[in-house]
């Protein structure tokens, strides 16, 4: 055993430096661990899905998969066909849509407030469709829009975590001819989260012209 000890204390150096670079390697991987740890935790992820059917009657869910709670401040939907394309907010339910109880809520907003692994129930799709309809009942072109629409894109917009960070999902809808009437085809296997820079100030930007102008055709 004396060769050990010989040969040990020949390369201490070399070993010592062997023993800091695997600390540093255990402690960089560690970091890394606890920033992809975080990073997920900044992440908002909303899904939109449809419950109770596929055709008008169809209710709009959406869940929070977040780490933590999202506070839900826009409910946009779009609709395109042959007679172009239409924008309009369906936050606020007006008399158009005939909701049958009010939201968990005990509110008639679909606004508010969505904890983690909640889901919320946004009211049926023809409530939206008569939404925009009544919204664009002056605008002869935007009515079009709405009656021969072939889809409709969804767009969720909610402020998540402390730092007021504004993050949305959308999801695009293909609107078909059934036996039974109209349908709701996703035209995605689930939401797209809007996480960019870009994308987040092109909403806010959206946003801001819904406020004070809309419907926007």
């Amino acid at each position: 055993m004396n060769w050990i000890t010989d040969w040990i204390a020949e390369h201490g150096d070399l070993l010592n430096v062997l023993a800091n670079v695997g600390m540093l390697v255990v402690w960089v991987t560690y970091l890394q661990v606890f920033l992809a740890g975080y990073q997920r935790q900044k992440k908002a992820t909303i899904l939109i899905n449809l419950g109770s059917g596929k055709g008008l009657q169809a209710h709009c869910l959406v869940a929070n998969m977040s780490a933590g709670p999202i506070y839900i401040h826009t409910l946009t939907a779009k609709l395109e066909g042959p007679a172009g394309t239409i924008t309009c907010p369906v936050t606020e339910p007006d008399d158009a849509d005939q909701w049958q109880e009010p939201s968990e809520l005990d509110l008639w907003t679909r606004q508010g407030p969505l904890e983690s692994g909640k889901v919320r129930d946004m009211g049926t799709m023809r409530a939206m469709f008569d939404h925009v309809r009544a919204e664009c009942a002056s605008a002869r072109h935007a009515v079009q829009v709405v009656t021969y629409a072939r889809e409709i894109e969804l767009q969720v917009v909610a402020v998540y975590g402390s730092e007021d960070i504004m993050v949305a999902a959308s999801r695009r809808f293909l609107i078909v001819q059934a036996q039974n009437g109209l349908e709701l085809q996703p035209l995605t296997l689930t939401a797209e989260q809007i996480r960019s820079k870009r994308a987040r100030r092109r909403m806010v930007e959206m946003l801001e012209v819904q406020q004070t102008n809309y419907p926007r055709v």
